[in-house]
């Protein structure tokens, strides 16, 4: 009994010695008092430079310009309705007069429930395929779709993009083979912000060079076969079926494994890149059953919007100025930040500059903001 209470005081007075040293209380984040962002005028001229003078340091000041992208105002938004604009490209191959009633067709649903049989013939699909540019018989190479306005469909929760292969049986000739690559779609609000809707997680201001890009591991496509899924063989070519996982697989986790190649639910070989396949088979096999076969995107939210994110970091943690920024520590003055008013602002209109102070530790921040309007002649 001595040596039990002995033991349990030998660790109670372990932890308390751990507490006292091992576990010191976290330094608060700075205060912030005073910050102040200050110019000599309000209204410049296109060509002019603003400058501004800034009153003390903080750990990190944030810019905002105002412009599209970077206005402090925006930086929560996340949804609102703007243009939808669609598009794709696509090739065709295999094709005669005499298997016309082959086609492709674009369209979309806003109550797709499940990617089967079931799914597909209980939503409501809207045929899109006029406002589209296809390939003819005698096109060679990928036929740019044009600008699609799929705006009708933006008070939706989420929409679905479908191409739908229909292959007639002919006893003459092969079916029509299809490809599809290059799919972008975005949402381009009033005020010319431009968020693409199957792009990687937002961490950076808009670009257009990256964020025209067509992503395809962001779209998640599902490959769905209605008709023509006869038994397939692990040794030869499959074919009669869109060449993507189906859902909820990909070539990571898929069903089948084919002369080392991670094939789909129909035998085909899932494909990670563009362009995407319908394949019918080999062109002298002829007669080939009618085919129906779905290539689905993940259901989007077409009101997506990509938050406004700072013009510039000014000033970091480790006192690494930005362009334009130049340390002062004088005469009530920390430090000086410049921007020219070049091309890319408008005459006319004022803007909403911010400066946004920040002081913080590892669980607070401290913070001021300050708006500045600024004119432009």
């Amino acid at each position: 009994m001595n040596t039990y209470k002995i033991t349990i005081t030998v660790i109670l007075l372990s932890l308390a010695t751990f507490v006292n040293t091992g576990c010191k209380k976290l330094i608060d984040a700075k205060p912030i008092e005073g910050f102040n962002v200050v110019t000599d005028k309000q209204s410049y001229n296109i060509g002019d430079t603003v400058v501004f003078s800034i009153n003390q340091e903080v750990d990190e000041i944030l810019f905002y310009s105002g412009k599209p992208g970077n206005n402090y105002n925006q930086i929560n938004r996340t949804n609102e309705q703007g243009t939808n604009i669609l598009k794709f490209q696509t090739s065709l191959s295999q094709a005669s007069k005499t298997n016309n009633g082959d086609t492709l067709l674009l369209k979309i649903a806003t109550n797709l429930k499940s990617y089967d049989s079931t799914g597909i013939a209980n939503a409501n699909w809207v045929d899109m395929s006029s406002f589209a540019k296809w390939p003819l018989i005698t096109t060679t190479g990928f036929v740019n779709s044009g600008s699609i306005d799929i705006s009708r469909f933006n008070s939706a929760d989420s929409v679905y993009i479908a191409f739908q292969v229909l292959g007639k049986q002919n006893t003459a000739t092969q079916q029509r083979k299809w490809q599809v690559q290059n799919l972008t779609l975005c949402n381009i609000l009033s005020d010319s912000t431009f968020t693409p809707l199957f792009a990687a997680p937002f961490a950076s201001v808009a670009s257009l060079t990256t964020d025209t890009v067509p992503y395809f591991q962001f779209v998640g496509w599902t490959q769905v076969n209605l008709k023509n899924n006869p038994p397939f063989s692990f040794i030869n070519a499959n074919y009669n079926a869109w060449n993507v996982g189906d859902y909820g697989i990909n070539s990571l986790n898929p069903p089948i494994v084919i002369n080392n190649k991670p094939c789909n639910s129909s035998g085909v070989a899932i494909q990670s890149a563009y362009p995407i396949t319908f394949d019918p088979g080999l062109t002298t096999v002829k007669n080939n059953p009618d085919n129906e076969d779905w290539l689905i995107t993940s259901p989007v939210n077409l009101k997506l919007v990509r938050h406004d994110f700072p013009s510039a970091v000014i000033k970091n943690y480790v006192n690494t100025p930005t362009k334009g920024m130049k340390f002062v520590k004088a005469n009530g003055v920390y430090a000086r930040y410049s921007i020219p008013i070049d091309s890319t602002f408008k005459s006319g209109k004022t803007y909403d500059m911010v400066f946004v102070g920040q002081n913080t530790n590892l669980n607070q921040l401290n913070q001021v903001v300050r708006h500045i309007a600024i004119s432009v002649n």
